[in-house]
């Protein structure tokens, strides 16, 4: 299961990506019960979240452009120190005792930029890290130690916004952001750049390559409708949690049984290869619609977080499987340019959903809006596998063992 760390190349990248994600896990809910607690209002919630998604969706084919023609890790590192910056500031400010709205969806907004760079970049770096082989355990080592950090995140950003203040949850971010810019400089990889074409030319070769591929395409129409309903889940979330559940420890507390879901799913996909994968990882997505409908009931917090730990879990086993699908079936060249299609496609709707689940809770009530997001993803991962592609896909195995005999004297 771990033997991708014995690679020094995936021990750096994997070192600095899992501190990183320990402070990225700490920031979401520090930022939700600071707004929340601030304005109580699920739209500003949502704004501040929006400003951060718009321009990740505007710059991302940018960045897979730029990512296959430079070296990735170079790139990963360039927008963690933006990123850096970034959660150093909003740190001081929310240190100082007043949070300025203007101020946060701008930074936010500074902070998507970053990542539109980051994502596609990272996405296509791993294969240089480690053989091919082994790429579901070092997807899956990445989506383990990603998810443990959302089990840890939760506590410390509840613990640090009740007691200290929320700033403190953003210097942290900080800190884990200066610890993977100095991995990343240390890191030295093989980078095989595509032709310079002409932008609109690299772009387009990046399309062509994900429309040849019909289980990817249409399962990115799925990731789309999933992710819709995450922004609801996000924005309304809180909201009823606060309000009807318990307060802000019951909105922790479900953020936490999400993530101690996700850790198991990604242990999971150390070790289990479904012959038929996105048969499996789609009827799993679909059990997303569980804790929406709880939510939706005013269920105790303790069942929608069980619900949540179910739902989360199989989000994380199918990213371990839909990366090293990608990565074994998408050409090295293309691979940061077809993974920024993957991403814009996957998030387009989640700013719609982040700007819209706010007012739309606000005028047929947030149980209402709930419930008709579960159905929503329930049907969209249901009926993907109509689609002899998506159900026929299989994964390459990993290469057998082979132990050396002992010497003999």
């Amino acid at each position: 299961m771990f033997t991708p760390l014995a690679d020094r190349r995936f021990r750096l990248l994997w070192t600095g990506q899992t501190l990183s994600g320990l402070g990225d896990a700490v920031t979401p809910v520090a930022l939700a019960l600071a707004v929340i607690q601030a304005t109580g209002s699920a739209t500003d919630l949502g704004a501040v979240l929006a400003a951060a998604a718009v321009p990740r969706l505007l710059l991302v084919l940018v960045g897979g452009v730029w990512a296959d023609r430079l070296p990735r890790h170079v790139v990963m590192l360039a927008a963690d120190v933006v990123n850096l910056l970034v959660q150093l500031t909003i740190g001081l400010e929310l240190l100082g005792g007043v949070i300025r709205l203007g101020h946060l969806i701008a930074l936010s907004a500074l902070s998507g930029a970053a990542s539109a760079f980051f994502m596609p970049a990272a996405d296509g770096l791993i294969p240089a890290t480690v053989d091919e082989s082994r790429l579901q355990q070092a997807n899956a080592l990445t989506q383990f130690s990603r998810q443990a950090g959302q089990v840890l995140g939760p506590m410390i950003a509840t613990t640090l916004v009740i007691t200290a203040g929320a700033g403190w949850a953003f210097l942290l971010d900080a800190a884990t952001f200066a610890v993977s810019v100095g991995t990343l400089a240390l890191l030295r990889v093989r980078h095989e750049g595509t032709p310079r074409e002409g932008f609109w030319t690299e772009l387009a070769g990046g399309w062509t390559e994900m429309r040849r591929h019909r289980w990817y395409w249409t399962n990115l129409i799925v990731h789309a409708v999933w992710n819709l309903a995450s922004a609801c889940y996000l924005t309304l979330g809180p909201l009823v949690a606060v309000r009807s559940l318990g307060g802000q420890v019951a909105w922790g507390v479900i953020t936490q049984g999400g993530a101690l879901g996700a850790v198991a799913g990604a242990v999971i996909a150390l070790r289990v290869r479904p012959r038929r994968p996105f048969t499996a990882c789609n009827l799993l997505l679909a059990v997303f619609g569980l804790p929406l409908a709880l939510l939706a009931a005013r269920a105790p917090a303790p069942l929608v977080a069980v619900a949540a730990g179910l739902a989360f879990g199989g989000l994380t086993f199918m990213n371990s499987l839909w990366l090293t699908a990608v990565q074994q079936y998408i050409p090295a060249r293309a691979l940061s340019r077809v993974m920024a299609y993957d991403w814009l496609t996957s998030l387009g709707l989640t700013p719609v959903g982040l700007a819209v689940a706010g007012p739309l809770g606000a005028a047929v009530g947030p149980s209402a809006a709930l419930a008709g997001t579960a159905v929503l993803v329930v049907t969209a991962c249901v009926l993907v596998l109509a689609v002899p592609d998506v159900r026929r896909l299989t994964l390459a195995l990993p290469a057998p063992v082979v132990e050396e005999p002992l010497p003999t004297t």
